[in-house]
C-alpha cells in the first residue's frame, strides 16, 4: 500500500481496502487508548505512522509507535508541503492565464477606442449623423466591456491576496510546532545549517522538561500539552530577538545563539532555567509544578555540526544525571 496517497489523497488502489481498514482500525484503537483527540488531522497523521510501521515491519507497541511518530512526523510535514504547494502553483497559474487574457483584451479595447476617436472627428468633420450614432454605439460598448475586465481584475487582485495569505499560512505551519507556536525541527536543521556555512560562531542549549512522562502518567496527556505550552511561552518570552528557539521534538527544545560563546549559553539557560523553575499550569483542581533540565555548548574549530549537537545532548544528559533542575555546558 502507498502510505503517502492514502494518508495525503486519501486515494485506495484495488486490492487495498481490506489493508487500509485494519490500519484505520490499529489507528483508532491506538488514539483511543492512549486519550489522543480524534480529530481529523491527528487520525491522518497515526494512520500514516502506522501504515508506515506496518510497511516496514515494526512491532506495532505503544513506545515503538511514538518514537516512529517523532521519525515520520517531518515526513507528514514534507507531504502536506508538497500538496499545498501544488494546489498554490495550480491557482497561480490560473490566475495568471487569466489576467494575462485580461491585459490584452484591454490592449485590444484602447486600440479600437482610439481609432473610434480618430473616425468620430472625421464623421463630425463630414457631417455624418448616422456614422457619429454608430461610433457612440461602439464606444459604449467598449467602456461595458472594459468595466467588466476592471472587476474581473480586480477579483482576480482579490484572489490573489488570498493565495497570498494562504502560502503564508502554509509557510508558517511549515516552520513552526503547531502545539507551542516555536520553531520545528525542521527550521532548527535549516538554521544551524546555515549558521554552520556562514562560518560564524554560534553556541546552542538543549532543554529537556524533567519527569514529563508521570506528568503525562499522573495528570493526563491533556496536562503534558499545557506544560508544553508554557515551556513555549517562556522561551518566546524570555529569549531575546537575534536568538531563536525551537521545539527540538517530544518534550526537549533547542535555543541557537548566533555569535555567542559558552558563557552566554549559560546566562542563557540559567534564565530559562529558573523561569521555568517558578511557573506551574493549573488543570482542574490540581497545579502542577515543572522543572527543566539544559544542556550547552559552544561550536569548536574544526566541529562538524554533529559534533556540536551530540556535545550539547552529553551535557544535557549529565544535567539529569546530576539531579536534573539544572544546567550543564560544555566548552
Amino acid at each position: 500500500m502507498n502510505c503517502k496517497k492514502v494518508a495525503l489523497r486519501h486515494e485506495v488502489e484495488a486490492g487495498e481496502k481490506e489493508l487500509v481498514a485494519e490500519v484505520a482500525k490499529a489507528a483508532l484503537t491506538f488514539m483511543t487508548k492512549n486519550h489522543i483527540p480524534l480529530t481529523p488531522r491527528n487520525f491522518e497523521e497515526w494512520f500514516y505512522v502506522i501504515c508506515k510501521a506496518k510497511e516496514e515491519n515494526h512491532l506495532l507497541t505503544p513506545k515503538n509507535l511514538k518514537i516512529l511518530y517523532e521519525k515520520y512526523f517531518k515526513d507528514i510535514q514534507a507531504l502536506e508541503d508538497i500538496q499545498e504547494i501544488k494546489e498554490i502553483s495550480f491557482d497561480l497559474k490560473h490566475l495568471a492565464m487569466g489576467s494575462e487574457e485580461a491585459l490584452d483584451r484591454f490592449e485590444n479595447n484602447l486600440s479600437s477606442h482610439n481609432n473610434y476617436i480618430q473616425e468620430s472627428i472625421e464623421a463630425i468633420d463630414e457631417n455624418d449623423v448616422q456614422r457619429m450614432e454608430n461610433l457612440k454605439s461602439k464606444i459604449k460598448d467598449l467602456e461595458e466591456e472594459n468595466k467588466k475586465l476592471r472587476e474581473f481584475l480586480e477579483e482576480n487582485r482579490k484572489r490573489l491576496d488570498f493565495i497570498e495569505e494562504k502560502f503564508n499560512e502554509q509557510k508558517k505551519e511549515a516552520e513552526h510546532d503547531s502545539l507551542t507556536g516555536l520553531l520545528n525541527r525542521r527550521s532548527f536543521d535549516k538554521d544551524i545549517q546555515k549558521l554552520h556555512d556562514s562560518g560564524l560562531s554560534y553556541a546552542m542549549v538543549m532543554c529537556d522538561i524533567d519527569n514529563f512522562k508521570k506528568i503525562n502518567d499522573t495528570y493526563g496527556h491533556l496536562a503534558g500539552d499545557q506544560v508544553l505550552k508554557e515551556v513555549g511561552e517562556i522561551l518566546k518570552t524570555y529569549v531575546r530577538s537575534n536568538t531563536r528557539s525551537y521545539r527540538y521534538g517530544g518534550e526537549e527544545f533547542a535555543v541557537l545563539l548566533p555569535n555567542a560563546d559558552e558563557k552566554a549559553a549559560k546566562v542563557v539557560a540559567e534564565r530559562l532555567r529558573e523561569v521555568i523553575e517558578n511557573r506551574s499550569v493549573q488543570i482542574n483542581s490540581a497545579r502542577i509544578n515543572f522543572t527543566a533540565s539544559f544542556g550547552g555548548t559552544k561550536k569548536k574549530e574544526g566541529d562538524r555540526i554533529d559534533d556540536a549537537i551530540q556535545r550539547a545532548d552529553q551535557a544535557l544528559y549529565e544535567a539529569k544525571r546530576n539531579g536534573k533542575n539544572r544546567v550543564v555546558i560544555y566548552g
